[in-house]
């Protein structure tokens, strides 16, 4: 499938949400990254690896492995697919005028660790929730104190907590964010002094990093006090970092010790780099699953991307194909990739013309 991609959708993440600093509205899809990980020395060939299969008997403290990115096309068979839909009823999610004529879905989904889906409406002024099944259940309406000018839902990249809440946050100016909570059926929000995208959560606190230099922070959503770290945490409280390097992405599993140079590729021509955007979200177990998408080299008009997981032992799976993670109607935020609470089931969500798709499987 090709698609004509915007160079920047394969920059890093702070070059990339340099766009949609305080001021603006929208955002543009990104790539978590935070300091690179120590230089690796030892180089392995990737062999007959799965998604599901992050075992290895005396894995190497630092590797390089070849990730190979495939033209986008349909999920993987062991992927099953959800589709939430547009309408004018409460069952339905809303959709907003985006200029020239788009129409814009959801500020994107999460989902809690009792398996049910919550969705960032953002026409209809609201939190929609809908159970594992896909069966709408109820909403929880934004009220206009926490909306810009009593009137505009700037809620982005929301993120599920180990205690069933949901937290988003917004820009509002220079220095100031807003978070959004959604806790017992209840919209509660909050101002605090910070410029940082956040990015992805140990179940805890949000991480993010800044738009000057990628350095990691992260933040209590009760107390809001916002603090510089070294690292992000995984949902099992492991450290890690991940950083992009060109066509090399680096990951550093920081407990454990090890490191992972993981070289883009395009799998019809390995010789040819891949230069992709990633977002980052992380297991029960600590696992880390990376979400590619960009293009090749030779071929900016060529959308390609996989899914990969990095294990607590450091082993890489195979890139899994994923279908096209953009739209028309997509809003822009990098809210792609997410993973059940208390499991290592990843999903992946696509906010469509028709309605926004979930693809999940068992982790």
């Amino acid at each position: 499938m090709r698609r004509n991609l915007p160079a920047v959708t394969v920059a890093v993440l702070v070059s990339i949400l340099a766009a949609c600093s305080p001021g603006t509205d929208t955002t543009t899809s990104t790539s978590p990254a935070t300091t690179a990980p120590t230089e690796t020395t030892t180089t392995t060939t990737q062999t007959n690896t799965t998604a599901a299969s992050t075992t290895s008997s005396s894995p190497a403290a630092d590797e390089t492995v070849t990730v190979l990115l495939a033209p986008f096309s349909d999920m993987g068979p062991d992927w099953s697919e959800q589709i939430f839909l547009y309408g004018e009823g409460e069952e339905f999610l809303g959709t907003a005028p985006g200029g020239d004529g788009l129409m814009l879905g959801p500020e994107y989904g999460t989902q809690t660790p009792d398996g049910s889906w919550w969705f960032l409406d953002a026409a209809k002024l609201r939190v929609a929730h809908f159970d594992d099944n896909g069966t709408y259940l109820d909403q929880v309406p934004v009220p206009e104190d926490l909306l810009v000018d009593g009137i505009y839902f700037q809620y982005q990249m929301p993120q599920a907590l180990d205690d069933g809440s949901i937290v988003a946050t917004g820009f509002r100016g220079e220095q100031t964010m807003a978070l959004l909570r959604i806790d017992d059926g209840v919209a509660s929000g909050s101002a605090f002094e910070a410029e940082v995208p956040w990015v992805t959560t140990d179940g805890t606190y949000l991480y993010g990093l800044g738009f000057e230099d990628a350095a990691p922070f992260r933040l209590h959503p009760n107390d809001l006090v916002v603090e510089s770290v070294e690292w992000l945490a995984a949902r099992d409280g492991s450290r890690f970092t991940v950083g992009v390097e060109g066509s090399d992405v680096l990951v550093e599993l920081t407990d454990a010790g090890l490191t992972r140079t993981l070289q883009m590729r395009f799998s019809e021509d390995p010789s040819v780099e891949a230069r992709a955007g990633i977002e980052v979200e992380t297991g029960v177990d600590g696992t880390v699953f990376i979400l590619f998408y960009g293009v090749p080299a030779t071929d900016e008009t060529l959308g390609i991307g996989g899914i990969v997981a990095i294990g607590p032992d450091g082993a890489v799976s195979e890139a899994e194909p994923i279908v096209d993670p953009f739209s028309p109607s997509d809003p822009g935020s990098p809210s792609h990739l997410g993973v059940r609470p208390g499991t290592r089931n990843p999903w992946t969500m696509v906010v469509g013309v028709d309605g926004v798709h979930v693809f999940s499987r068992p982790g």
